[in-house]
């Protein structure tokens, strides 16, 4: 790719993320939300460790994973000075592991020209020790611009990663073996993300959402070429994490200045979806969602005021009980 269109995919990309003087305004905290202290860690991306008792995330800043306990307490965990961006992370109490996507968004504490833009890439970790087992440069297996952004596990242990970029969607599978495992005209909607928020249903198919549109896609996990669009009452811009709380329930975090929380209803197969209620953000560009112990908890990364200059650096973030 042309340093032109680098440089068009970057302003798209910050500009999605500056918000007006309002939404930046300090809101009120509930009683039920976790506050935690990361310093200018500006966390993107959330999971639980049922095994551990542990949120873990990740870093746009630094690169880095943290552990939260419940009472707020956050510690930095792993340090891998080949991770710029920490977007996407998923753990598997089952295997122990830990799935990390690696990006550079252009904003990291070692971003570089070598890769912003162009890196996608996936790290696996011993979820207890941190220590490092497998690294996968998915980058490597298709040309042009890239950023890896979330994950989804099957019942098998193969991961599905979305390129916000590309957009595609890849598979890495058991063996470690690499592929595009998914692609379709209609996942490209413009310049800067595509491809965001994925999710795995148990009844073998994922539900993978764009973020420029706002349109959700459900793809067979056996025939990946059957992608069919989810008919919604309306387009979901902005449309970030997901969290399928159960086989009818669905967690889509919106931001890109909408910032809010939308749980999603479907009884046909995710055919179709309504809107079961709405909550709005606490703070600005809430990114993530994970259940624990029934309850959902919602990331506010305030990445907003990294991206936009001036602003106030955070030093403290809000898991959002939605």
């Amino acid at each position: 790719m042309t340093t032109p269109n680098l440089r068009k995919r970057s302003v798209r990309f910050i500009g999605g993320m500056a918000l007006t003087a309002a939404l930046l305004a300090p809101n009120l905290v509930s009683a039920a939300d976790i506050t935690f202290k990361a310093p200018q860690a500006f966390p993107e991306s959330i999971t639980w460790s049922g095994r551990q008792h542990v949120f873990m995330v990740g870093s746009v800043r630094y690169g880095t994973v943290g552990k939260i306990t419940p009472d707020g307490h956050y510690k930095e965990f792993i340090h891998d000075d080949r991770l710029i961006s920490t977007l996407g992370l998923f753990v598997d109490d089952r295997r122990n592991t830990l799935w990390v996507t690696n990006s550079d968004p252009g904003i990291g504490g070692h971003t570089n020209a070598g890769t912003k833009g162009k890196l996608a890439a996936i790290a696996t970790y011993d979820a207890t020790t941190g220590q490092p087992r497998a690294y996968y440069d998915l980058s490597s297996i298709n040309r042009g611009a890239h950023l890896a952004n979330d994950l989804a596990l099957d019942a098998d242990g193969n991961v599905y990663v979305t390129d916000s970029f590309a957009p595609i969607v890849y598979r890495v599978d058991t063996h470690g073996q690499m592929s595009v495992w998914a692609h379709d005209p209609r996942f490209m909607t413009g310049d800067g993300f595509n491809l965001n928020g994925i999710a795995m249903h148990p009844d073998g198919y994922l539900i993978v959402g764009n973020y420029n549109s706002g349109v959700l896609f459900k793809i067979d996990t056996h025939d990946p070429s059957k992608i069919e669009q989810i008919t919604l009452p309306e387009a979901l811009k902005g449309a970030d994490g997901f969290d399928l709380v159960d086989l009818q329930h669905l967690i889509v975090v919106q931001n890109q200045g909408i910032d809010r929380i939308v749980e999603l209803v479907s009884t046909d197969g995710w055919r179709t979806a309504t809107i079961g209620r709405v909550q709005k953000s606490e703070h600005s560009m809430p990114t993530a969602a994970v259940t624990r112990n029934g309850k959902v908890y919602v990331l506010n990364s305030r990445i907003d005021t990294l991206f936009k200059p001036g602003s106030p650096k955070i030093d403290q973030f809000v898991l959002q009980q939605f």
